[in-house]
């Protein structure tokens, strides 16, 4: 596949050629061989004749028509190619005083076969529905080129990424991401650093599915975010390399190998990782008893300061046996070898009732860290014809250790005897096995039937210890055992779905059933009384209706059934005690059951851009919500605050999304994404006191783009975010202006960029906490305005270049 900047380059070299001769121009019209219809956004272009390689490409327009302008005479191979349907191709003479050629009807053939040979790709939308996914083309999108993957998510419809690289859809932080088409097999911390550093020119496009139907998990109210990569190329190899780095302090050099031919892929990539992260914080809580005496008061400043060197070494490949059968493997290993954080903090506490007094304190911690891990897998696929019939499996495994070793002091103004000082050295190992299997089979040229099932067990041991320094010595520490946690937890799934999709005519149904079973085990060695066992079984139904007209005005509507269920860390009553707080499980938690309407609407211009529109409504029973409380505790002797996770009596979200791009000129673009929902919850706060939650919230980001003297990428941007509510916890508005410039050199053999992130510094986190008896206010400042700047370096051809950087399967 050819790239857009391949496209570019062509367009350039037929300007230069203009100014040497007679210019000609191809007219014609691409339709679809069996319903006489327009294909809107056919590829269509000419090759040269002694090799193939591209001289100019255009997209048809909404009635299938072309136009291919400034050709020279010569010998070419016209072709024209759509996905689904064989590669049109017709040698062509063009010579003669007639400049404007107009070309017979081309009729093209529906196929489900694979496409060989060289197609030739021009822009597709930025924007698009297919089915049940709501497509983000990163690759047509020039203005993003120059980031991250982190910042590629930015632009995708309803999707927010926080400062942290915390990723939410719709304002829902339960989100799938998956790579490839598979879940991501590195944990939440691994995942975030991996996509805050991966290229966002690295991929294909980014698919958004606010509903997904019966063919993926159930599991989850956030909908899943799936990162394609960038495809193969045949015949080829590639080697790029480079290094981005920051103000912040950050640094990344990075190195990627690629390979392909006939029979054989493979993809290397491997980087390093070198983050300062430093915050400060400010703030202050105030606690009640029930009732409502001033308890506690207390404010407080405090800095951290964190330092990280990480590295990974990431492949993939791919072999095809013959035209039937192929199978790819994945494997990656990653790791921190020195992660250090330390904090200080000093507090202002006054108690009111217990011991009634002044307990000013200052407090000091640091610990150092280091994590390995790894993932492999396989995945097999067997074509029984040409036309869908197919049948696929995959395997895979992962690996993961953590070890932590911390120190913490707090020394107490007007009270030594107080004073704390302990060490908490903590380590986890988990690892996991999957597998699954696939059957697609077409029962006629309009329909498919889908039926798959799979498998996982997981199992992790995390040991973490208190030991406390004795009084009156230096060096000896005793084991604190109410603060001594030896878990041991088991989990094990088993699903299976069914699937039907058939089309009339435009319009497509796709209905479909998944069967869930879900069972934990989770036993605390050394406190029995906190041992659990839970198991969970349902059945989730989908269906989902679209419609695309001639004109490309695409219509969806959906329904689907989901669950959220909760986590061994939320059910496991194992107290967790801090100096003045503790935090718990809850046994009692339910899974989350939502219920998910949603309807869209789109629609493509040949000049204007795009829009797209879509509502939904979600109705969930059992919301998970954490809450923050205060209680008299006899460990503490006095009233502190504790934290445990709660289902909400009901709750529902409606809102809606808009994405809307205006292309100002072929090299100018502005672009606006806009979110709006409203959240209502209501919650039994401590048997007998409902609580009711209400809020509306909205977000944008406008994009402004341009390529300037033909060299010159600027990129502006603008972003917002209006404060959010959940159950006693409000986050305030978090809004920056950022830009950026990028530049080839050397037919892009080397490229580089310079960005600057929140221009006006405005980045920061402002939480208040609203519960009745614990009021709280906290404000996190982050070095969220840096200069990011970045060099990389190509070598071999272009087009290799994108090659998938990450453990999923490459069809």
């Amino acid at each position: 596949m050819k790239k857009t900047l391949c496209l570019f380059v062509a367009i350039s070299l037929i300007v230069i050629n203009n100014l040497n001769g007679q210019n000609y121009s191809l007219k014609g019209i691409v339709l679809d061989s069996y319903t006489n219809e327009a294909l809107f956004y056919a590829n269509v272009g000419l090759l040269k004749a002694e090799d193939s390689t591209s001289v100019s490409g255009v997209s048809t327009d909404e009635q299938g028509k072309f136009k291919i302008a400034n050709v020279k005479a010569g010998n070419y191979i016209f072709q024209a190619s759509y996905i689904g349907y064989d590669v049109y191709r017709l040698p062509l003479s063009i010579t003669g005083n007639n400049t404007e050629i107009q070309l017979d009807t081309i009729r093209l053939q529906p196929t489900p076969a694979t496409l060989e040979g060289v197609t030739i790709y021009d822009k597709k939308p930025v924007y698009m529905v297919d089915g049940e996914k709501t497509l983000y083309n990163v690759s047509e999108d020039p203005s993003i080129q120059t980031g991250t993957a982190s910042d590629a998510l930015q632009n995708a419809p309803g999707v927010e990424v926080d400062i942290e690289g915390n990723i939410t859809l719709r304002g829902v932080s339960s989100v799938e991401i998956w790579i490839n088409d598979k879940p991501s097999r590195l944990d939440a911390e691994n995942l975030k650093t991996y996509i805050q550093q991966l290229p966002a020119n690295s991929l294909e496009r980014i698919e958004v599915i606010t509903n997904p139907s019966a063919r993926y998990s159930s599991e989850g109210t956030g909908g899943i975010i799936n990162i394609i990569t960038k495809s193969n190329i045949k015949k080829n190899s590639f080697i790029s390399f480079g290094l981005n780095g920051s103000s912040r302090p950050m640094a990344s050099p990075w190195f990627s190998y690629m390979f392909s031919n006939e029979k054989f892929s493979i993809n290397l990539y491997a980087h390093g990782y070198y983050y300062t992260y430093n915050m400060k914080s400010n703030g202050y809580n105030i606690a009640f008893n029930e009732n409502m005496d001033t308890s506690s008061y207390r404010n407080y400043t405090n800095e951290t300061k964190n330092n990280s060197i990480s590295t990974g070494l990431y492949a993939n490949g791919s072999y095809t046996f013959d035209t039937m059968n192929l199978i790819s493997f994945w494997g990656g290993a990653y790791g921190s070898p020195f992660n250090k954080n330390y904090s200080s903090g000093e507090y202002q506490y006054r108690e009111f009732l217990s011991e009634a007094g002044i307990y000013d304190y200052s407090e000091e911690s640091n610990s150092s860290s280091f994590y390995i891990g790894g993932y492999i897998g396989a995945w097999y696929q067997h074509k029984f014809n040409n036309k869908g019939h197919t049948i696929a499996a995959d395997i895979g495994g992962s690996y993961w250790k953590y070890d932590q070793n911390s120190f913490y002091s707090r020394l107490y103004h007007n009270y030594p005897s107080k004073d704390v000082n302990k060490k908490t050295p903590a380590d986890n190992t988990n690892y996991s096995v999957d597998a699954e299997i696939d059957y697609n089979l077409p029962y006629c040229k309009t329909g498919e039937i889908s039926i798959g099932a799979s498998g996982s067990y997981s199992s992790g041991i995390e040991n973490w210890r208190n030991d406390t320094l004795l009084a009156n010595s230096s060096d000896t520490y005793i084991l604190d055992s109410m603060r001594f946690k030896n878990l041991h937890a088991k989990a094990t799934d088993l699903e299976g779905y069914l699937t039907i999709q058939q089309k009339f005519g435009n319009f497509t149904i796709k209905g479909g059933v998944r069967v869930q079973f879900r069972d934990f085990n989770y036993e605390i060695i050394n406190q029995p009384q906190h041992h659990g066992n839970k198991t969970y079984a349902g059945l989730f139904p989908s269906l989902h209706l679209s419609y695309s007209t001639k004109s490309m005005h695409n219509f969806t509507l959906s329904y689907t059934r989901r669950v959220n269920y909760p986590q061994i860390t939320q059910l496991n009553t194992f107290i967790v005690y801090g100096e003045d707080n503790y935090s718990t499980g809850n046994e009692y938690l339910l899974p989350t059951y939502t219920n998910s309407v949603e309807a869209g609407w789109t629609k493509y211009f040949t000049k204007f851009g795009s829009v797209g529109l879509s509502a939904y409504f979600k109705n969930s029973k059992d919301e998970i919500n954490n809450l923050t409380d205060v209680i008299y505790n006899d460990f503490f002797g006095r009233y502190v605050t504790f934290y445990m996770p709660v289902n909400s009596g009901k709750s529902y979200r409606y809102g809606a999304d808009a994405n809307i791009m205006y292309k100002l000129k072929s090299f100018m673009n502005i672009r606006l994404n806009a979110s709006i929902y409203q959240l209502h919850s209501e919650t039994v706060f401590r048997e007998n006191e409902k609580t009711i939650t209400d809020n509306l919230t909205y977000s944008f980001q406008l994009n402004f783009w341009a390529k300037l003297w033909k060299f010159l990428e600027v990129n502006l941007s603008g972003n917002y975010r209006s404060k959010t509510e959940t159950l006693f916890l409000i986050e305030q508005p978090v809004y920056s202006i950022n830009c950026g410039l990028r530049s080839d050199f050397w037919k892009r053999k080397i490229s580089v960029y310079l960005n600057v992130q929140d221009i006006f510094n405005w980045n920061k986190q402002r939480n208040d906490t609203t519960n009745p008896y614990y009021i709280a206010y906290s404000s996190t400042k982050v070095n969220s305005r840096f200069i990011s700047a970045g060099i990389t370096f190509r070598f071999g051809k272009i087009e290799l270049e994108h090659q998938a950087r990450t453990g999923g399967h490459m069809e």
